[in-house]
């Protein structure tokens, strides 16, 4: 896909968004209420993963799995560490970006830092398997890199920062909004837009999944800018699926999580969250 068609979808003027912030005052209350009904006990960390499972009802996505690091499951955490580099101008290229990643991540080997999951799972690969996610993490790094016209953005984006929102009225209830890229839009109201990028295939409850987005960017906000709009999109055809953000939108990503706690998950009630890619 031109870099620059991507680009204009997601950074073209926001239509107003006025009644989002009126929208969203009753829905922290809505969840809540959804949270204490729901059955079983226990937290709730809602991911991306949660809602495609809860939505998906042809079995074309996997539940119940524990989570563990592998080429597949690297390549979007390694891929957006690559394209910070490239952005910042610290890297040249997504394959240099990427191999500085690896190597930096690798050295917790001989303890030079605290290290996550991922950078201990990184240290102990052999040097095939290493070869095998960075492979698979430069082709993921290099799609975004080329997708987009990163000059048009008006200020630099905020690349891959997964948002939670923590219920106020219920310590039990908590939701995840993953995007890969974020910006605003200036104008006279200023709004915020996220680009989501997807796999697999073009599921028809791709919709409701990037409602949930907007929902949690909406509950956020504050006297932020609030979300305008969120665009899915799926580097393997070029395909875009695009979210205006408004009060029904928002209506859809309430009810995408209320399906969701009602599937009682024992994913969902666990807060086994897993960052999963999409």
């Amino acid at each position: 896909m031109d870099g620059r068609c991507l680009t204009s979808v997601l950074l073209e003027p926001v239509d107003g968004t006025d009644d989002v912030p009126a929208a969203v005052r009753s829905i922290p209350r809505t969840l809540a209420a959804l949270a204490v009904s729901s059955r079983g006990a226990g937290p709730l960390r809602l991911t991306d993963h949660d809602i495609r499972s809860a939505l998906s009802s042809d079995g074309s996505v996997a539940t119940g799995l524990p989570f563990s690091w592998s080429a597949r499951t690297a390549r979007r955490a390694l891929g957006l560490d690559a394209v910070r580099s490239l952005l910042s101008g610290e890297a040249k290229t997504p394959a240099h970006a990427v191999g500085a990643t690896l190597a930096r991540m690798a050295r917790v080997r001989s303890g030079d830092r605290p290290s996550s999951s991922m950078e201990v799972w990184v240290a102990g690969l052999p040097a095939g398997a290493r070869s095998a996610a960075e492979a698979e993490a430069v082709t993921w790094a290099t799609r975004l890199w080329n997708a987009l016209d990163w000059t048009a953005f008006p200020s630099p984006p905020l690349i891959g920062r997964d948002h939670w929102w923590d219920s106020p009225h219920s310590s039990l209830l908590a939701l995840r909004s993953r995007a890969e890229v974020r910006s605003v839009v200036p104008g006279e109201q200023p709004a915020t837009v996220h680009l989501v990028v997807l796999g697999g295939t073009r599921r028809p409850t791709v919709r409701s999944e990037l409602c949930v987005v907007a929902l949690v960017e909406a509950l956020r906000a504050g006297r932020s800018a609030p979300p305008g709009r969120v665009v899915g999109w799926w580097p393997d055809s070029g395909h875009i699926a695009r979210v205006d953000v408004n009060r029904a939108a928002l209506d859809e990503g309430v009810a995408a999580v209320a399906q969701t706690l009602g599937t009682g998950s024992p994913r969902a009630r666990t807060g086994g969250g897993t960052g999963k890619a999409a």
